[in-house]
């Protein structure tokens, strides 16, 4: 019986909560849609994600960067199918220094005089995002 309780304990503990889901299908998506754009669609990236007056990615180049949009958005896809904290929280633990470094990244190219408007749209993409994935790991850690 005290084996039972236990395993219960565990799966409750380790499963995900709603706004932990949320978060990974937004992060799904996000990283999907700039994948495909990225890896099928170089001109509406360029004109669209990427406007002047940023330089134009090449396509070879873009190409290789949406490879890593579409791996992330496998990733949270994977930690969202799976179901657990641990999965959720491996994911989390890339995401979150990667959209610190591209926050301060955005920042810098945002600072420069004459920057496209969408740039400032992706700080602050990244701004809602940072306190998300800080509330889901608290609200997860504390089960």
């Amino acid at each position: 019986m005290a084996t039972i309780t236990i395993a219960k304990q565990a799966e409750r503990s380790d499963s995900l909560l709603p706004f932990t889901k949320l978060t990974l299908v937004v992060s799904a998506l996000v990283q999907l849609i700039f994948g495909v754009v990225g890896l099928f669609f170089v001109p509406l990236w360029n004109s669209l994600f990427w406007t002047a007056p940023l330089p134009v990615w090449p396509d070879a180049a873009m190409h290789f960067a949406s490879l890593t949009y579409l791996g992330t958005a496998v990733a949270a896809i994977y930690a969202l199918q799976r179901g657990t904290w641990e999965s959720a929280r491996t994911y989390f633990a890339f995401s979150f220094p990667y959209i610190i470094l591209s926050v301060i990244v955005a920042l810098v190219t945002a600072a420069n005089p004459g920057v496209p408007v969408i740039m400032w749209a992706y700080v602050l993409l990244s701004v809602l995002y940072l306190p998300a994935v800080i509330y889901v790991w608290r609200s997860q850690s504390r089960l």
